[in-house]
């Protein structure tokens, strides 16, 4: 039996799971508060912080040296190819220099896979997918110079895809998916041909989150970002980090938008309904995608904590296509990818 951490540093929160093989045994999900993270300027900047918030749960659990085999970790810096990686220093370095240029804290969980892999003395590894394929058509945007490029949330999306065709006993190559990744970042696609064919942009398009801005009236955009009252970085943040929920309630999950609810807060009503519409729209725009022939749409992610937000979109969207819910399969695709090294059916690769 092998038993597998795994790492997944999202952007409200740090996720860990022990698996002992595909059975998940033990999960955290450790939520950053608003106050915390604006304490650091750069996503590089939260690695000691997140660090430590690991290891503390594990010191917690009782995890000590030989009861792990190997961690898996969410990301890390581009690699020339796909297939799963041995996080080596490399690859841990060119994370914080900063040369990845992605600026979410995914890119640290290379990083924090190998810090704690090297205390239990162990390997660390990073799965990385084939390259995603999609219609030229759907890259298109109104500016020759800017291409819109597929950005979501691939392994939970992927793995909630294949339970949703299995349990509707429609092989994955037919059916025809509008699926919604709703977090502190969203994804909603449309997936046909066992594959994602358009997509929402996790970073900078689609309803508004937990803590990004989604998709904004661009000339209005432009006069801000010349306006020479905010910097470049302040307007990144506004975009990723401190928009959404937490520019209009200062709160970045969803459990104390619901609490602020239930005491009686109207403007917090507002705006969590007002995400649920935003939403909506972008899974009918996707519908349109599959030319209104969807088989279901899938709801998936921390949504799924308030019932209130759950309903409100599936009242708007329900005459589509029949509404399922999917917890998170994220951190059983990690476990698989290090069981697969472990047991020799696919060897690891060297970053480099």
């Amino acid at each position: 039996m092998y038993k597998i951490l795994v790492v997944n540093p999202g952007s409200t929160s740090t996720e860990i799971n022990i698996f002992e093989d595909e059975t998940e045994v033990k999960s955290a999900q450790m939520v950053h508060p608003v106050a915390e993270l604006k304490g650091f300027k750069k996503v590089i900047e939260q690695f000691p912080y997140r660090n430590n918030i690991i290891k503390s749960k594990l010191l917690e659990w009782g995890v000590k040296k030989g009861d792990l085999s190997a961690v898996v970790g969410r990301s890390g810096p581009r690699a020339k190819e796909s297939g799963i990686f041995e996080v080596n220093q490399l690859m841990f370095d060119v994370v914080k220099s900063e040369k990845v240029r992605v600026e979410h804290p995914a890119i640290l969980g290379c990083m924090l896979a190998k810090e704690i892999a090297d205390e239990y003395q162990i390997p660390a590894y990073v799965p990385y997918p084939p390259p995603i394929e999609w219609p030229r058509i759907a890259s298109v945007s109104g500016i020759p110079l800017i291409n819109r490029r597929p950005a979501y949330h691939r392994q939970n999306i992927e793995a909630v895809a294949i339970l949703a065709a299995s349990e509707m006993s429609i092989d994955i190559k037919n059916v025809r998916l509008v699926i919604a990744h709703l977090e502190g970042g969203m994804s909603i696609v449309a997936f046909e041909d066992g594959r994602v064919i358009d997509t929402t942009s996790a970073f900078d398009e689609g309803p508004f989150t937990m803590e990004r801005s989604g998709s904004l009236p661009a000339s209005q955009v432009v006069e801000m970002c010349f306006s020479g009252k905010y910097t470049r970085e302040q307007v990144l943040k506004m975009i990723r980090g401190e928009g959404g929920m937490v520019a209009f309630l200062g709160i970045n999950k969803v459990s104390e938008v619901e609490n602020k609810i239930e005491s009686g807060d109207k403007e917090a009503e507002f705006y969590l309904e007002a995400m649920c519409y935003q939403i909506a729209k972008d899974i009918g725009a996707m519908a349109t995608v599959l030319q209104g022939k969807v088989d279901a749409i899938i709801l998936t992610g921390k949504i799924l904590d308030s019932t209130r937000a759950v309903n409100w979109i599936i009242e708007r969207v329900e005459s589509i296509a029949p509404v399922k819910t999917y917890p998170e399969q994220e951190a059983i695709v990690f476990a698989q990818a290090g069981l697969s090294v472990l047991r020799g059916d696919e060897k690891a690769k060297t970053y480099e």
